[in-house]
């Protein structure tokens, strides 16, 4: 994973849309998680869950966006022009296993297609979208599909989640003059989740992991952030495992 506590130290107060919020008891005081109101464009509903399969895909059908479903609709918003996307992956993964991680526009162009493999235990996966063209355009929205090729004996078969992905244009990211505690880190990742970037949310706290996945105040960051995208049933002690760039 990019040292998300490097590019996001900050952010400005955002005039957001309608929200729904959420409400969750964290290490700190109460907490509201922005929940922003997708805008109605006609955006496809999306795909939390992998849902069901055959052969050896039936190993991954449990495969979960790490994204909230809002309004009915697998949604969530970024500030950053290559955000990082996250998935639990219920299975391990190996080297001959294909991966893929697509982003297309609304004329679905593609903003960035990926195939890769990665040895990867079960768990949450971390993958970066990098500026193939010319990244995320502010204030637009994006389809995103990621698929497990997963049926050795059906090379086109796969399990596959989708959602949208909007990068919102007023937020305020400032580069800090010295490094960032993890307890400074975990603040920052409450402030972007109080004004509802999930990805920047999600990028500091599992950043974290590598030096402090025993961490009381990591586990109950991370657990409020699955909570608040509807994945109560994935524990925060499930191992992170980062794509290389």
């Amino acid at each position: 994973m990019r040292d998300a506590g490097r590019r996001s130290p900050s952010v400005a107060p955002l005039l957001l849309q309608a929200s729904v919020t959420l409400g969750l008891l964290l290490f700190f005081p109460a907490v509201t998680l922005a929940l922003p109101t997708p805008p109605d464009q006609g955006a496809p509903t999306g795909r939390q869950r992998g849902g069901a399969s055959r052969g050896d895909c039936a190993d991954y059908q449990d495969l979960t966006a790490l994204v909230p479903v809002v309004d009915g609709i697998v949604w969530s918003q970024t500030s950053s022009p290559t955000p990082d996307f996250f998935f639990y992956i219920p299975e391990a993964l190996s080297a001959d296993m294909p991966l893929e991680l697509v982003v297309q526009d609304r004329e679905d162009n593609y903003v960035f297609r990926q195939q890769f493999s990665v040895d990867a235990p079960p768990g949450i996966l971390s993958i970066p979208v990098t500026a193939e063209n010319a990244g995320l355009s502010p204030d637009e929205a994006y389809l995103w599909t990621f698929s497990i090729y997963c049926d050795a004996a059906r090379p086109s078969a796969s399990v596959s989640v989708f959602g949208t992905i909007q990068r919102v244009d007023d937020a305020v990211v400032i580069t800090p003059d010295t490094p960032l505690t993890p307890a400074q880190q975990l603040d920052l990742a409450q402030q972007y989740a109080e004004t509802g970037l999930w990805h920047e949310a999600m990028a500091l706290t599992l950043s974290l992991h590598s030096t402090n996945s025993d961490d009381t105040e990591y586990l109950e960051m991370l657990e409020a952030l699955l909570e608040s995208a509807g994945i109560s049933d994935i524990a925060p002690t499930v191992p992170v495992s980062e794509v290389p760039e």
